[in-house]
C-alpha cells in the first residue's frame, strides 16, 4: 500500500513538474511578445488568443519530453547534457515535415530548439526549486483569463449606427471593433470600407461567422464614387449558414474616420 501510495505521489509530482516547465516557457514567451508589441496589450492578448496553436506547441513540447524521459529510462548512459540536447533537437526537426528544408524552416528550427532548450533547463531548474512549481503552474490560468478582457482604446470617439451602415471618427483607435450583422443562409454581401487614416497608424479588417471562424471574403474593384478620395475597399462575401456575422475593423494607433456600408443580395 506505502509503496502504491509512493508511485502514485512520485507520478504526480513528475506530471507537475512538466507542466509547470511548460508554464515557466509560455511565460518566457508571453514576455518576448509584450516587449515585441511595445507593451501593447490589445496586440498581446490577440497573439495568445489562438487556443489551438498554443495547444499544438504545448501538447507537442509535453509528448516528446515525455519520449525523451523514456529513452533515459531504459538508456540510463543518457545524461543531463545529451536529454537537453535532445530536446533542441525536437524542438529544433519539428517544422521539416511542415515546411520542408529552407532558410525559413532552420530560422523557425533555431526558435524551436531555444524554446526547447528553456524547457529542459525549466524542468531541471524546477526540480529543485519546488516551490516555484504552483507559481509556475499559475501561469495558464492566468493567461485565460486575460483573454477575456478587451484592450481596445477610443479616444474621443463618436460612431453612427443604420440597418446597412456603420461610420466612427476618433483622435486615437487601437483594437477593433465589432459590427454585427444578421444574415440568412444564401445572402451575399457587398461591403464598402474606406479608412479615412489622418496619421502613420494602421488599421485591417476581417470577418467571422456565427461559431468565430474566419469568412473567406472576395476582393471587388472600388466603383463607390462617394469614397475615391480616400482608401476604399470592397469585399464580397457568402452567408453559408444563417445568424450573426462579425464585421471586425482594426487600429493600430489609428487616427481618422473608419466608414462602413453593406448591401445584402
Amino acid at each position: 500500500m506505502n509503496l502504491e501510495i509512493t508511485f502514485n505521489n512520485n507520478v504526480m509530482e513528475y506530471i507537475l513538474n512538466k507542466l509547470a516547465a511548460l508554464g515557466l516557457l509560455v511565460f518566457i514567451m508571453c514576455i518576448y511578445i509584450i516587449l515585441g508589441t511595445e507593451f501593447d496589450l490589445y496586440e498581446f492578448t490577440e497573439s495568445i488568443s489562438n487556443i489551438k496553436v498554443w495547444g499544438l506547441i504545448c501538447g507537442y513540447a509535453l509528448v516528446m519530453t515525455v519520449l525523451i524521459d523514456l529513452v533515459r529510462y531504459k538508456w540510463r548512459e543518457v545524461t543531463y547534457k545529451t536529454s537537453i540536447l535532445l530536446h533542441c533537437l525536437a524542438g529544433f526537426i519539428v517544422f521539416f515535415p511542415i515546411m520542408g528544408i529552407n532558410l525559413f524552416s532552420l530560422i523557425a528550427g533555431s526558435v524551436g530548439a531555444l524554446c526547447a532548450f528553456i524547457y529542459a533547463f525549466s524542468y531541471y531548474f524546477l526540480e529543485k526549486k519546488k516551490q516555484l512549481v504552483w507559481i509556475s503552474l499559475l501561469v495558464f490560468p492566468l493567461l485565460l483569463c486575460i483573454r477575456l478582457f478587451d484592450f481596445t482604446i477610443k479616444e474621443d470617439w463618436t460612431e453612427e449606427k443604420t440597418k446597412s451602415s456603420f461610420s466612427a471618427e476618433f483622435e486615437r483607435f487601437n483594437g477593433k471593433n465589432e459590427i454585427p450583422i444578421s444574415l440568412k443562409k444564401g445572402d451575399v454581401v457587398t461591403s464598402y470600407i474606406s479608412f479615412d487614416q489622418m496619421n502613420e497608424g494602421g488599421y485591417g479588417y476581417h470577418i467571422l461567422d456565427n461559431n468565430g471562424k474566419l469568412v473567406e471574403m472576395k476582393e471587388l474593384e472600388d466603383t463607390f464614387g462617394e469614397h475615391r478620395d480616400i482608401d476604399t475597399n470592397v469585399i464580397q462575401f457568402n452567408a453559408e449558414k444563417a445568424g450573426i456575422y462579425i464585421l471586425i475593423v482594426t487600429g493600430d494607433n489609428l487616427k481618422g474616420k473608419i466608414d462602413v456600408k453593406w448591401e445584402i443580395d
